[in-house]
């Protein structure tokens, strides 16, 4: 059977495979194909759908992991290239967090370092996933958001030595913003 394989959507038929779950991606993907003739808000419907059926075939955690990897492939080296890029033009930690914030400004994005913990915390008034943000949030599939410790992980990881990323809330599980917290070594 043929799935769609290009976009932001097929990161996900692309990790599904990867992780040895080409049985159930029949089950899951069946009507892939049609999602780029969708309209964004029926493509974030559509995304739904496929949680769930993910969910049902290969079970949450299984999820959580091709989320992740998702997250890994979507940061990528544009995105490991601006961090890198901020940090080359930074005097000092503060400084970085400075520019960092600033340049994030347009998606309402809010970075803290606290030196006390060696830790970042992130706050985001609106959901920048490009492949879901202009739909209807879905909030019965909570494990969506999990790509997001993926992409924030390279992010970081390209100027830090992370240890672990937690998503403490999000959008698209009910919250009014995204929450992340950043433990680093």
């Amino acid at each position: 059977m043929e799935y769609l394989e290009g976009g932001r959507f097929g990161r996900i038929t692309k990790h599904l495979r990867k992780q040895g779950y080409e049985n159930e991606m029949e089950d899951i993907l069946h009507d892939s194909k049609n999602f780029p003739k969708l309209k964004k808000p029926e493509q974030t419907k559509y995304v739904e759908t496929v949680m769930g059926r993910m969910e049902k075939s290969i079970g949450k955690d299984n999820v959580e992991r091709v989320l992740f990897e998702c997250g890994v492939q979507c940061c990528g080296k544009s995105w490991s290239s601006f961090v890198k890029r901020i940090w080359n033009q930074s005097k000092s930690m503060n400084d970085f967090f400075i520019k960092l914030n600033e340049e994030e400004k347009r998606y309402n994005t809010q970075f803290t370092y606290d030196p006390d913990r060696n830790s970042i915390a992130i706050e985001r008034s609106k959901c920048v996933c490009g492949l879901i943000n202009k739909g209807k949030p879905f909030k019965t599939h909570k494990s969506y958001c999990k790509c997001s410790i993926g992409h924030m992980s390279v992010f970081f990881n390209t100027v830090f030595n992370v240890k672990e990323v937690h998503i403490k809330q999000s959008i698209y599980s009910g919250s009014d913003t995204c929450k992340w917290h950043i433990q680093l070594k």
